[in-house]
Parts: C-alpha cells; structure tokens; sequence
C-alpha cells in the first residue's frame, strides 16, 4: 500500500503520484453507478410494474399509488443508513464502510429480482417487496455520502467540484444504465415483459456489484481521515448528535438547497412515466427512451457543471442551476402534455440538463460545511434529507395530486415551491471554496 503524505491541501503519494486520486474518482463513480442502476431499475419498475404485480387487487390509480409509496418507503430508510454507515465512516473509516454498503445493495436488488408476485403468494409480496425496499434505502443512505467524503477529501481544493462529481456523474450513469436496461427488456421481451421480463435487470446487479465491490478493495483510506485518527481529531460523541446539536444549520441549509431540484428530477423519471401511460396514452418504450435522453444530457452536464463550480464557485453555479430549473417548469407543462417527441424528448432534455448544474457543485459544497470527525454522516444526512423529501415524498404527492383531481397544473405548482424553497437556502448558504478540509473545525 502507498504512503500517503499530506502536503498543504494536495494529497501526494509516494508511488506513483497520481495512482490513488484516480482510483478513488472511478471507485466513486462505480460505486454509485451501481447503487443508482439498482435505484433506477425499482423505481421504473414502480411506475411500470408493481402496481399490477404486487397490488393486484387495488384499483388502477390506487396500485400505482401504493406502488409509489414502495419507492417512498426507500427513501425514508435512507437517512437510517445516513445515521448508521454515517457513524461507522466517521469511527472506524471510509473504505470498510464503503464496501458494505455495496454489498448490501447488491444482495437486495439481486432478491427483489426473484421475489414472488401477488398472484402466487397474495400479501406476502408487496411486504417482501417493501423490506428489500428498504434494505436498498439504508445502503444508499450510507453509500452517497462516504463517496463523496472519500473522492473529495483525496482531492485538491482546487479540483475539489470536479473529483466531488464522481459519485453524481455516477448516479447519473447507474440511472442511464437502468433505463437503458428497461428500454432493452420492454423491446425484447414484448408480452412476456410483465410476466418475467422484468426480473432481467434485477438479477443483472449480481455482476455489477462484484465490479463495484472490487474497485473498493483496491483503493486505500482517506488521508484526511488517516490524519484526524492520528491526531486525535475524532468526535467524542455519536457523529449524528454533533451534526444535529452543533451543525443544525449548516444540515437544514445543504439539505434545502437541493430538495426542490430532488424533487423534479425524480418525479421526471417516476411520475410523468406513469403519468404519461396512464393519463396521455404514451407508450413504456416512449418515456424510457426520453428519459434516457434526459440522463444522458446529464451525464454530459455534471462534469462540465463541476469544472464550472472550481471556476467561479459552488454557490454561483448551484444559484444558476436552481434558477433554471425553476424557470423550466413553466415550459414543463405544455412540453410533456404536447405528447409529441419533440416535445417530450425536449422536456427532459431540459430537465436533467438543468438538474446536473444543480447536483454538480452538491458534493464538494456538502463536503465542506462539515468537519472530519463528522463529515460522514453531516454529508450523507444533508443528501438523504433532501432525498427523502424530493425523491421519496415527491413522487407520492404528486400521484395523490392528479388521484384527487387537481391536474397536473397542482404537481407543477408543488415543485416550484420546493424550488423557491431552494433558492433561498443558495442564498444563505456561506461561501466555502477555500475550505481546507483538515481544519473545519478539526476537533470538537
């Protein structure tokens, strides 16, 4: 293993220079890759799949609403997985942490592609369905947070938005990779589609997360972690006691600023989905290919995103992002009701690619409002807040929205709130670019 040396804010090694950063970056990014794919396949199965499979005897609109709530249930265990993978990561260290949550997904995603439907057990299947639901939600509540704090705390201050990208540029290729898998599935499985087409993509995840779990062996702990160990630098209390009690407002702030942006992103790829088939007559194949329109301009956006934010600061490019995103949803509306490919392949278009500004800067801005001995778990609650509310919630009222009759004018309006809701949390957020991260309030 190389040693490490820590030299002002650039993490050097001994053999070779550069080795360790960039196995940390793809590790980062394969790690996410892997957990997003896992999310991205549920919650289109969630759209597509559930309601009929696992709720059967509901009515149409009420099945796609429990089917929903299955998703939700995800995103509530997420910040269960922030607090107890959080507390690991801060105590005992990035990397072991890491490769747990890995693993856990893995087995999850892998089980809930052999469950048995509705029609075989009865209510044994959603409940099935639901736990392994939230065994996903707890691995990716500990999985985001540890990504970044390692690729950011090995980077340099001055590529410190571009390294802290990797996990969002990895999210953003898990979700690409898992509608791809879909769009693959629906075409070639035709009728057989929901009787076990959809399963493929599931139990896909079982070589996958052995990629992921072997590109986290290989790389070694955080430097800045290894110093806060040496120099007894470490919280004497539960980390999540010392982020609620000391950094409330730095939590409330990170986790606001991105809770709007959460929420049209993933209602883009969950409710208009179903939103689209049930109500506009859009085809599954359609909106799968949409949306991998969509997360592909993603994809091509966070890196650029994170360039940006290295340039002219997190707080400037995440205040243009929010903007946009903000604005857009007045051509949202009419863009996706048009039904027209143009119309829909340029809604999400716009959509994801003004999301990737907003999630571009998140990782290296997260990374430093918190210090080490908490970082951890102040990052992955940050995430798992905005998270529960825009990813798991969003969804959710949305679908009650149209269920009580509002239309689709109510679900625009919910979103732009959240997103004003944002901005002003951009607007207090205080300027951290030239945070060294060994000394944000090193000791506590």
């Amino acid at each position: 293993m190389s040693e490490i040396e820590i030299e002002s804010d650039t993490v050097k090694l001994s053999s070779p220079p550069t080795r360790q950063p960039k196995r940390v970056w793809f590790s980062s990014f394969i790690g996410a890759a892997i957990e997003f794919y896992d999310f991205s396949i549920y919650a289109t199965a969630a759209a597509l799949v559930f309601g009929p499979l696992f709720f059967s005897p509901a009515q149409a609109s009420v099945g796609v609403v429990l089917s929903f709530l299955t998703l939700a249930a995800g995103y509530i265990a997420r910040p269960v997985g922030a607090v107890v993978f959080g507390h690991f990561g801060d105590k005992i260290g990035r990397k072991t942490t890491l490769i747990t949550t890995v693993v856990l997904m893995g087995v999850a995603t892998a089980l809930i592609g052999v469950l048995p439907t509705y029609a075989s057990v009865g209510a044994l299947a959603p409940v099935l369905l639901v736990t392994l639901r939230v065994v996903q939600g707890i691995s990716v509540g500990g999985e985001w947070g540890g990504a970044v704090v390692m690729t950011t705390e090995h980077s340099s201050t001055e590529r410190r938005s571009f390294m802290g990208s990797a996990t969002a540029m990895g999210s953003a290729f898990g979700v690409l990779l898992g509608f791809v898998a879909f769009a693959a599935v629906v075409a070639l499985t035709g009728d057989n589609f929901l009787v076990w087409g959809w399963r493929l993509p599931f139990l896909a995840t079982v070589v996958l997360f052995g990629l992921a779990v072997y590109m986290r062996l290989r790389i070694t702990e955080s430097p800045v972690m290894v110093e806060a160990a040496e120099t007894n630098a470490q919280a004497t209390r539960l980390p999540i006691t010392v982020v609620f009690t000391k950094y409330g407002k730095s939590l409330a702030l990170a986790a606001g600023v991105f809770t709007g942006p959460f929420m049209i992103h993933s209602c883009m790829g969950t409710f208009f989905v179903s939103y689209g088939v049930t109500e506009l007559g859009m085809s599954r194949s359609f909106l799968l290919n949409a949306s991998i329109v969509g997360v592909a301009m993603s994809f091509i956006g966070i890196p650029i995103g994170g360039i940006l934010a290295d340039k002219f600061g997190r707080r400037r490019v995440l205040a243009v992002g929010v903007t946009l995103a903000t604005v857009n949803l007045l051509l949202l509306g009419p863009l996706f009701t048009s039904a027209t490919t143009v119309g829909v392949m340029l809604a999400y278009a716009l959509v994801f690619t003004f999301h990737s500004l907003c999630l571009a800067p998140i990782g290296a801005l997260y990374s430093e409002m918190f210090p080490t001995s908490v970082r951890y778990t102040g990052v992955s609650m940050s995430y798992q807040i905005s998270s529960l509310v825009g990813g798991g919630l969003g969804p959710v009222a949305a679908s009650l929205l149209i269920a009580s009759g509002l239309g689709l004018g109510a679900v625009l309006t919910m979103l732009a709130i959240f997103c004003l809701l944002a901005g002003f949390c951009v607007f207090r957020l205080p300027r951290t670019d030239d945070v060294d991260l060994r000394s944000v309030d090193a000791a506590i």
